[in-house]
């Protein structure tokens, strides 16, 4: 018997480059009975596949530790720091490290360059004449930003002896070098003041230093999305119990408790409005900047659904709580953010290769610089330079934020705007799609038919005649539950008629109904209704010719006379057609897939100007369909409610679920809309497009920088006329690189969505 997979979410700390993703995700595979790790630099987490009768969280955590890193079990959403945190502790860490070694590293390169700038030193500590007591003084000012950076040696030792070399172990060995070189040549036999590279140790550090605060800034602003989300979570709500109000922990808050919701308060749970009339600010959740109206229905009925983490705005609502804890709309989002933003796209694969071999090729390179230069016959000193810049200037960290950054920006922003990808994998299959097929109803349509056309028998008084024609249909269909009945009564009170009293109500299965009105019988029902109370004459044909195609015509007769036509239908929604035209303009073929009639479908599609149409297609054949597309090589997108298409969403490349936030469409699809406006599914897709082609930018300039910067750094140009590069030059270089690929992807902050 097969056993249940489960997934446990570490956080990682120690992590400073691609390598350490590769060290930790081999450490956590090797660890039997896992299937499956995901390392993400970014977040500092982990997301680990396991069987649970052969692994648990304590092995795993130990794996990491045996590798040279900590971890961390983290049970939920609520054991986390929020990551806009941890990444502004980690910039306050650096930051002050950075000034410290700024503060000495200023006076080292003064006093290393000032003879070349024609600034004399005294004679009691200059190079000329007394070049122990300078390098003395250089070595003492060395120390403390040494020490300020000493994590780059005791985490590059750690990751060399477990044979894991990382960005530390590069940089460690850099700086030891042009140290322990430098002090050789003052303690040495043959004092050499021009042997001393003091400032050059002490300049990377503290421009590696800078380097990292700007990153841990970047990264601080790249994660605020999933922050936002989490401040969005209540810490108390006020209970209502026997008439009286009490405030009361929301871990205490269970389904079925009464809670009362004061103005400019967070709804605290999931539930129904009861009580009371406001507007609710759903903005954080589904992106939409007008507040909506929350009320109770009629009778007890069609009551307002209210959201946890939204804002209540100016009335006082009472609710009934649904759903609490990791049940909620809220934690859903939250977990699904952050599954996307853990899970690794398909395209980040290279960059995982290239980064698990990345240091110790580094190193080979820097090793066959340095004999390559000493067998040309250069110096000591050009041959520490070369060797030094080239373990300066790689930089894996570019490569391991390449990818990670730009899903946690884009898939942040987009949650932001109520699109939600249900994982990273997902994000970058939504690019490539050529074909969206879409279900109707609910979708293209609003989901409930409406009332198009009211004719009258008596063409003379039309407009009399319809106003007398709904109010009858719509007093008799009072007490219906059809929701064709329910329509007509909609659109009398829209029109605000004042419906008569009737008595005798008989509802005929299958048929319609029957009452009597002001003493008058009035039937309402379809064509076979009234063939059966012989009703039909030649007005019948009279007003099959008016009936709109696509529409459900309802016959009312009044004392055994056809007295007109009601005709209904689901029209398609206004901003559909528009929504249509932009996915055209995306290069994408549109297809309709409805169980619906041939008839409604073609009026649909003619409002729309979609032109191929999947008719009366039963939901376990709209799966056969998606497949029968796939087999023609298309990428297939498939929009539907979630519910009766789930089947169809699992077998397209990417299904989106409309405006639902349901436990299927979380489910079963790949990317959830909060809004039920087609014209966000254009902007999830552009979204997509966006963020691969920032991946893309990133890969590329992570690997043409080292690609262009380790030959340079080598010294490859120098035969030929080109220049050298200086080993601070490289540090200054290789700082800057990983905050280059941070501040590209911080440009999907900026991305254009449309507002309505």
């Amino acid at each position: 018997m097969e056993q249940a997979i489960q997934i446990v979410n570490l956080d990682i700390q120690g992590m400073t480059c691609a390598g350490c993703v590769s060290s930790v995700e081999k450490a956590l595979g090797s660890v039997n009975g896992v299937d499956l790790a995901e390392v993400n630099f970014a977040l500092n987490r982990a997301s680990v596949r396991y069987n649970p009768e052969i692994a648990n969280p304590a092995v795993l955590e130990t794996a990491v530790a045996a590798a040279g890193f900590e971890a961390q079990r983290l049970k939920d959403t609520e054991d986390a720091v929020e990551p806009s945190v941890q990444s502004e502790q980690e910039y306050l860490k650096f930051s002050s490290k950075m000034r410290l070694a700024v503060i000495f590293s200023v006076p080292l390169v003064l006093l290393a360059m000032g003879p070349m700038l024609g600034i004399p030193l005294p004679g009691w500590f200059a190079p000329e004449t007394e070049p122990l007591r300078y390098g003395i003084i250089q070595l003492l000012l060395t120390l403390p930003v040494l020490w300020a950076g000493r994590d780059f040696y005791s985490k590059g030792l750690t990751t060399l002896l477990h044979r894991n070399p990382n960005m530390d172990t590069l940089v460690a060995m850099g700086t030891a070098a042009a140290v322990g070189f430098s002090m050789w040549n003052m303690f040495g036999t043959q004092l050499n003041a021009e042997g001393f590279y003091f400032e050059t140790a002490g300049v990377i550090i503290a421009l590696i230093l800078l380097g990292k605060s700007l990153e841990a800034k970047s990264r601080s602003r790249a994660s605020e999305a999933i922050s936002s989300l989490l401040k969005l979570r209540p810490k108390e709500a006020v209970l209502v119990h026997e008439g009286k109000e009490s405030s009361i922990l929301i871990d205490l808050v269970h389904p079925g408790d009464v809670l009362r919701v004061r103005p400019g308060s967070i709804v605290p749970a999931d539930g129904i409005v009861v009580e009371g009339s406001s507007f609710v600010d759903e903005s954080m959740l589904t992106g939409e900047p007008l507040p909506v109206e929350k009320k109770p229905g009629k009778s007890g009925t069609n009551f307002a659904e209210v959201t946890g983490g939204t804002l209540n705005t100016n009335g006082v609502l009472t609710i009934r709580v649904q759903r609490v804890g990791g049940e909620s709309t809220l934690a859903r989002i939250i977990r699904l953010v952050e599954n996307a933003q853990l899970a690794k796209a398909p395209v980040a694969r290279l960059a995982d290769q290239v980064a698990g071999i990345f240091v110790p090729v580094v190193l080979v390179i820097a090793a066959l610089t340095g004999v390559g230069w000493w067998l040309s016959g250069a110096s000591a000193n050009e041959i520490l330079g070369y060797t030094v810049a080239v373990l300066v200037i790689a930089c894996p960290c570019a490569l391991g934020l390449a990818t990670p950054i730009a899903i946690m920006v884009g898939t942040g922003t987009g949650a932001q705007h109520g699109i939600l990808f249900r994982n990273a994998p997902a994000l970058e299959a939504a690019h490539r799609l050529d074909t969206l097929i879409m279900d109707k109803t609910g979708t293209l349509t609003a989901g409930r038919p409406q009332v198009t056309q009211i004719l009258a028998v008596d063409s003379n008084k039309q407009q009399q005649e319809q106003s007398e024609l709904l109010k009858l249909a719509a007093a008799v269909e009072q007490g219906s539950e059809h929701p064709l009945g329910r329509a007509i009564v909609a659109e009398a009170e829209k029109q605000r008629l004042e419906l008569p009293q009737i008595t005798e109500f008989e509802a005929q299965t299958g048929f319609g109904v029957k009452a009597l009105c002001d003493g008058q019988t009035v039937l309402i029902g379809n064509s076979a209704l009234m063939q059966a109370e012989n009703i039909f004459s030649e007005n019948h044909q009279k007003l099959e010719k008016q009936i709109t195609a696509g529409s459900t015509a309802v016959f009312v007769a009044v004392d055994g006379k056809l007295a007109g036509a009601i005709c209904l239908a689901d029209e398609a929604r206004p901003e559909s057609a528009e929504a249509v035209r932009k996915f055209q303009q995306l290069g994408l073929q549109v297809v309709m897939l409805t169980g619906d009639q041939q008839s409604s479908a073609e009026a649909v599609a003619a409002k729309t100007g979609i032109t191929s149409i999947h008719a009366g297609v039963l939901p376990e054949v709209k799966s056969k369909i998606i497949k029968q597309y796939q087999e023609q090589g298309r990428r297939v997108g498939m929009i539907g409610d979630g519910i009766n298409d789930a089947p169809a969403l699992a077998q397209a490349d990417v299904g989106i679920a409309m405006g639902s936030g349901t436990d299927v469409a979380m489910e079963t699809a790949d990317m959830v809309l909060m809004k039920n406006d087609l014209r966000h599914v254009a902007d999830a897709l552009r979204l997509s497009r966006s963020t691969l082609r920032n991946i893309r930018q990133n890969l590329f300039w992570a690997f043409g920088y080292n690609v262009i910067g380790i030959p340079i750094a080598a010294g490859l140009l120098v035969p030929f006329g080109g220049p050298a590069l200086h080993p601070m030059l490289a540090a200054a270089a290789m700082a800057l690189s990983s905050v280059s690929v941070v501040t590209n992807a911080l440009r999907l902050r900026k991305f254009s969505f449309f507002k309505a």
